[in-house]
């Protein structure tokens, strides 16, 4: 479910122009959505956003960089990822204990 949908619909023009701009670089992954919610959730989150101006979202959406989108996502989805799902925590907590006699070894 896309947030803010009239704002989302009154700007898609320019988020289909960004869109464009990304896929030139190459980053086919990236959906008009994702730019939308990267605008929401990392250039207005300090703001509310019924109260930025139409021309302002336009200039943001402008200025936005490939790398700044593809970086905030890549973060997220390390944030998102549970590294150790398939590991029980009998088998973490063996992997995590300190082995006395690898260190008893290093002393010499």
């Amino acid at each position: 479910m896309i947030q803010y949908e009239e704002l989302f619909r009154k700007v898609l023009p320019v988020l289909e122009s960004k869109m464009e701009e990304i896929r030139y670089y190459e980053y086919n992954s990236v959906t008009i959505e994702d730019i939308w919610n990267f605008c929401i959730q990392k250039k207005w989150r300090k703001q509310k956003i019924e109260e930025i101006h139409l021309h302002e979202m336009v200039a943001t959406i402008f200025t936005i960089k490939p790398s700044e989108i593809i970086s905030h996502f890549q973060i997220q989805q390390f944030q998102v990822a549970n590294w150790f799902s398939e590991i029980s925590s009998e088998e973490l907590n063996e992997l995590l204990k300190p082995n006395p006699s690898k260190n008893e070894d290093n002393s010499i």
